[in-house]
């Protein structure tokens, strides 16, 4: 079975990220990335759980979740931020370099308080260059695209009512889980809320 975390080896991915202390401190009580995630959730540090989950996973299940939590926030999403949905979709049927420059410009048409343009910017900083086509390749920063991830999924559950934050949490939270248990990328986009 292939893994959705970048590696199995809890140590190996607190390197990936400036994790903030709580989180690294909690990390020495457990031994597997899905004990850490569980304490994090018992603990009620959503975003640490949430920062974690976005740089640890692979950037194809990192999206995959991110979609996944999108759509399972109760937002009514704008006619633009459907349209990019569409577009995520897309790239996660196909991650060409095409479906990827599709993003380039969301995050300033949609705006930093969009979970969706946040999505979409991390699509963007994926892989391959950040500068125009023909122009010298730039690479992103390699945390860039974690943070887009944590930024959208963290903004989805504040959109409608910061109140709901405290449900919307650990449910985009156990969404991520069961990739790291093994759930299919496929079979999470499918899942009903009550499926949760």
């Amino acid at each position: 079975m292939m893994s959705a975390l970048l590696s199995d080896d809890l140590p190996r991915l607190l390197e990936l990220y400036d994790f903030d202390e709580p989180l690294v401190e909690l990390a020495q009580e457990v031994n597997k990335p899905s004990h850490l995630l569980s304490v994090l959730l018992t603990e009620q540090c959503f975003g640490a759980a949430i920062t974690f989950l976005a740089h640890c996973l692979k950037k194809d299940f990192s999206i995959t979740w991110g979609y996944a939590c999108l759509n399972h926030a109760p937002v009514s999403w704008s006619k633009q931020e459907i349209n990019v949905l569409e577009d995520i979709e897309s790239w996660l049927k196909e991650p060409t370099d095409n479906h990827r420059r599709i993003h380039e410009k969301n995050l300033h048409v949609l705006g930093v308080k969009s979970p969706v343009a946040w999505l979409g910017q991390a699509i963007f900083w994926s892989g391959g260059s950040i500068t125009p086509e023909g122009a010298p390749d730039v690479s992103p920063s390699p945390s860039l695209f974690g943070q887009a991830v944590s930024g959208a999924i963290q903004l989805a559950g504040l959109v409608e009512d910061a109140k709901h934050s405290n449900t919307l949490y650990p449910r985009f939270i156990n969404l991520g889980i069961r990739l790291v248990e093994g759930m299919q990328k496929d079979d999470l986009l499918s899942l009903s809320p009550e499926g949760i």
